[in-house]
């Protein structure tokens, strides 16, 4: 099997090296990876990152609701300069938190412009989505396609909503904690799901291996097709032309 992460905080690993780390993920047989950033502070070292490892690692640029208070006064023209850098970068990790972040406002005017960028230079949006259903009911229409809702933690109401609109899914061991998992599951289309670790801080690299089989069970499928069909969504939608 291979697998494509597509939500990993390489940069935020404590005491590896990059080159120690590469080789865990491959060791795990994570063939490719999307790097994502939360703040300005992370971009040159998530773009040094991918400039080093270019085969295995697509990074993304992008500010998190918790840090859009580390922003600077010419982050929009840095961020754009990045994402004209590196032609494949999608935007992210960004999105909303009112869990975290009470200041709705300063995030709306973070995310739209963020929003924005992805439309112009037409990259995936990777979304943070915490107690924020009630926002992004404004946002539904005007999201684009390729917005990939990370680490889904919705009800299963909300997945059927979403899946009207094409969006992606990326899901991590913790998904399976919810009740309504398997049934959430069976509601996204196939072709729009995706799979992710979220490490350090969610799971860890050497967890893909499990969360495919948990994925093949419920879909009633051989764990082969259903690896290679999530890695060839990722393909499609972070390595297309």
């Amino acid at each position: 099997m291979r697998f494509f992460d597509t939500h990993i905080h390489l940069t935020d690993f404590k005491n590896t090296n990059l080159s120690e780390l590469i080789l865990r993920l491959k060791s795990a047989d994570i063939d490719k990876c999307v790097c994502v950033s939360s703040s300005p502070d992370d971009w040159e070292k998530v773009a040094k990152a991918a400039h080093d490892f270019a085969f295995d690692i697509i990074p993304a640029f992008g500010i998190h609701p918790w840090y859009i208070k580390q922003t600077h006064l010419n982050w929009q023209h840095d961020l754009e300069e990045y994402l004209k850098k590196f032609s494949d970068a999608p935007i992210g990790e960004c999105g909303f938190d009112t869990l975290k972040n009470t200041d709705i406002k300063a995030q709306k005017e973070i995310f739209n412009i963020q929003l924005e960028f992805s439309k112009l230079y037409h990259r995936p949006l990777l979304l943070h989505a915490v107690k924020a259903d009630e926002i992004l009911q404004n946002y539904q229409a005007v999201l684009p396609e390729n917005t990939i809702f990370h680490s889904f933690s919705g009800s299963l109401e909300r997945a059927r909503q979403l899946t009207k609109f094409g969006f992606y899914f990326a899901i991590n061991t913790r998904f399976f904690q919810k009740k309504e998992a398997n049934r959430i599951l069976q509601t996204i289309a196939p072709d729009r799901l995706l799979i992710e670790t979220d490490a350090p801080y969610q799971s860890a690299p050497e967890d893909l291996p499990y969360l495919i089989q948990r994925i093949a069970e419920v879909l009633q499928k051989d764990i082969q097709e259903t690896s290679e069909m999530i890695y060839l969504n990722a393909e499609r939608l972070f390595l297309s032309d």
